[in-house]
């Protein structure tokens, strides 16, 4: 069973038009919907947004289903002048920006302690299979691969983008990748993030999401339909 995890509503609206054959389930404070993509077996859920709602959400999605690995997708706001909206980008890691103890000896920016890491790496079959997948069947959505940095915050400053592409080299922003990554780490299950860029995380980024972020879903939800084709 794949699980998949999405944070706003418009994110899941466009999984759930790909499935087949759906029933709904409540567990604890989140509504699973099960059913098939794809002839796979999936399990969705919506998390809400930030960085504890989404990994409660893995979590209790990891604990109650048993999932082979679980796919996050949903927006970010793209970094940098080569990351577009309605382009999509795929995380080969994630780091989360806001946390820092370099404050405390021998710590680093967005390091975490229990993993000793910055940088957390996703399932690099699933990294790979998702590029490959769209390679040659999805022409008219541009790919990005690379970091996806998340923090409890909506990013729409200029200044705010410069620093995080200059300290992790990020090609977008959201409030969910790094921590359900963080989550899925811990638990030893393997995980993709897949991003519609709603927005530039510029002046106009709020502007920008809420006209974009329905068209961007559906650019990501593509990208997931194709991924389920090869596995």
């Amino acid at each position: 069973m794949v699980g998949l995890i999405s944070a706003e509503k418009q994110e899941l609206d466009e999984i759930l038009k790909l499935m087949h054959n759906k029933n709904e389930e409540i567990f604890g404070a989140f509504k699973f919907i099960k059913g098939k993509i794809n002839n796979k077996e999936c399990i969705a859920a919506l998390s809400g947004v930030g960085k504890v709602c989404s990994s409660i959400c893995t979590q209790t999605l990891i604990l109650k289903y048993s999932p082979e690995f679980i796919l996050n997708v949903g927006v970010a706001g793209g970094i940098g002048e080569k990351v577009n909206v309605f382009d999509v980008v795929i995380a080969n890691n994630v780091v989360q920006y806001d946390f820092d103890l370099s404050p405390l000896q021998n710590r680093k920016k967005g390091e975490i302690p229990a993993l000793n890491l910055i940088e957390i790496p996703c399932s690099s079959w699933i990294v790979k299979n998702i590029l490959n997948s769209t390679k040659n069947t999805i022409k008219d959505i541009k790919i990005h691969c690379g970091t996806i940095v998340t923090g409890d915050k909506f990013i729409n400053s200029p200044t705010k983008l410069m620093q995080l592409n200059k300290e992790f080299n990020g090609l977008a922003c959201d409030m969910e990748s790094g921590s359900i990554g963080q989550t899925c780490y811990l638990s030893k299950i393997d995980f993709g993030i897949i991003r519609g860029i709603s927005d530039n995380a510029n002046s106009t980024a709020h502007v920008d999401f809420e006209n974009y972020i329905e068209k961007a879903s559906e650019n990501a939800s593509q990208v997931l339909y194709k991924f389920l084709e090869t596995i």
